[in-house]
């Protein structure tokens, strides 16, 4: 990186930089115009008086015309002086005759007097005029430039504090801040005094610091892939060697015959079921070390809520009817874009999970959108769950109240909804039920036609 304020030579400071480099040509600029002003002034107010003297002259040198004889050439040039207030004194030098002096008694002094020579018919007429307003009105501009002056400079010192206050601090808070963030601990070797120079160093330091970020973040998204994939492979593995002997024993305990001893019954029994609830523990074990390695990806699919219903409805019947309970089911022409597969193994656990806890009561469940959101929603009227164990329902190994097995069940439908990318939640009262939802962000679309949504229910029913 190169900084393009780089001063070559002896290092300053920011601020004599600023000063050297913007204020003090600007501040020079102006003067030097103040000047230029000032001197086309005085130009010009010289020429206006030398104009006006000459126009004078000019008049007396016509009352002379013509005009014979010292009194008449006397008492012409003394009329025309009395008509013309600047010009005090007229001089008419003549070869045969001696010069002629008329003065309007108002003489100024003769090194402030403005001189004009004209020639006329009688000899050379010089004329003298007052110059005492042309010098007020230079010193009059000579004041009005010596302000100018003093408010360039004035302004200067503002802007010079300003730039101070403005820039230059700023500019070294900046520094300052930079250091604290790349040498917290002060183990840097030290920066140039040149605050420019400072913060370029300080950059490029930022952006090797980036570049070896961004370097141990691939390694470690690497890593992490490497991590999942062996992971995945680990909980395969896992899964398969703890499925072959749980099935062998399972073939193992349905050959067993224990004829009329009713011990023999039981045992078989108890038997039974523990191989039972040992599957869905492995099951349920096996289904969040998936989740968790990141093994599952959605797959979003265009999907009708009916299809959802029709496919759950098919795992939560056998035990909806040996426990009496009623389930209902609504939305079902409400589609959405979504995965479908995750969708049912997620309203699959939330709706066993009711219909356990309810026994001869009533479930409701329930898909509705809300703008670009789907919502859905298993509602039960069974005995509640107290708030301070909703809090622990997501957790693994938290059983809802009179509900048998691990209490594996939401662990996994949280982890499937974060999967999704959607929330889960629950809603509960002692004694009232329970209201299990779930929303997906982004997940509504557009309503379907009558003839998708028919075709969309006759696949579901086939």
């Amino acid at each position: 990186m190169n900084a393009s304020l780089h001063l070559p030579g002896r290092i300053v400071s920011l601020r004599r930089q600023l000063v050297l480099k913007g204020l003090l040509p600007m501040t020079v600029v102006a003067l030097a115009m103040t000047a230029t002003l000032a001197v086309m002034q005085f130009r010009a107010l010289g020429s206006e008086a030398h104009a006006v003297a000459r126009i004078q002259a000019v008049r007396l040198a016509g009352s002379v015309n013509g005009v014979m004889g010292d009194d008449a050439l006397r008492d012409a040039l003394t009329r025309a002086l009395s008509r013309s207030a600047p010009t005090q004194r007229a001089i008419l030098y003549r070869d045969d005759a001696p010069d002629l002096i008329v003065t309007s008694g108002r003489d100024a002094p003769h090194r402030h007097g403005l001189h004009v020579r004209l020639s006329t018919a009688a000899g050379q007429l010089e004329t003298v005029s007052d110059a005492s307003a042309l010098r007020e009105r230079r010193t009059a501009a000579t004041l009005m430039c010596l302000l100018l002056g003093a408010g360039v400079c004035g302004v200067f010192f503002l802007a010079r504090r300003a730039v101070e206050h403005d820039v230059a601090q700023p500019v070294d808070r900046l520094r300052a801040r930079l250091v604290q963030a790349l040498h917290p601990r002060g183990t840097h070797a030290g920066t140039p005094d040149d605050p420019v120079r400072a913060i370029d160093t300080l950059l490029d330091e930022l952006v090797q610091l980036r570049a070896r970020h961004e370097a141990a973040m691939a390694d470690a998204l690497r890593q992490r892939l490497q991590d999942i994939a062996r992971h995945t492979r680990f909980v395969e593995q896992i899964g398969d060697h703890f499925r072959q002997p749980l099935q062998a024993l399972s073939l193992f305990v349905a050959g067993m015959q224990p004829g009329e001893d009713l011990r023999q019954r039981a045992v078989l029994g108890q038997m039974r079921t523990s191989l039972t609830r040992l599957t869905e523990l492995l099951d349920g074990l096996l289904e969040m070390a998936r989740f968790d390695a990141g093994a599952v990806e959605p797959a979003p699919t265009a999907v009708l809520a009916a299809d959802l219903f029709v496919r759950v409805r098919s795992h939560v019947e056998a035990d909806a009817m040996r426990l009496g309970v009623d389930v209902r089911w609504r939305g079902g022409r409400v589609p959405f874009h979504a995965d479908g597969a995750l969708l049912v193994e997620l309203l699959n656990r939330l709706v066993s999970c009711a219909v356990l806890s309810t026994p001869h009561g009533r479930v409701l469940v329930a898909i509705r959108r809300r703008g670009d959101a789907i919502r859905l929603e298993v509602r039960d009227n069974g005995m509640g769950v107290e708030p301070a164990e909703q809090a622990r329902l997501f957790e693994e190994f938290t059983r809802l109240p009179g509900q048998p097995g691990y209490g594996l069940a939401l662990a996994v439908a949280r982890r499937i909804a974060d999967t999704l990318g959607g929330h889960i939640g629950v809603r509960s009262s002692p004694g009232r039920g329970t209201l299990f939802w779930v929303e997906l962000d982004h997940a509504a679309i557009g309503p379907a036609s009558r003839g998708v949504v028919s075709a969309l229910i006759r696949h579901a029913a086939s």
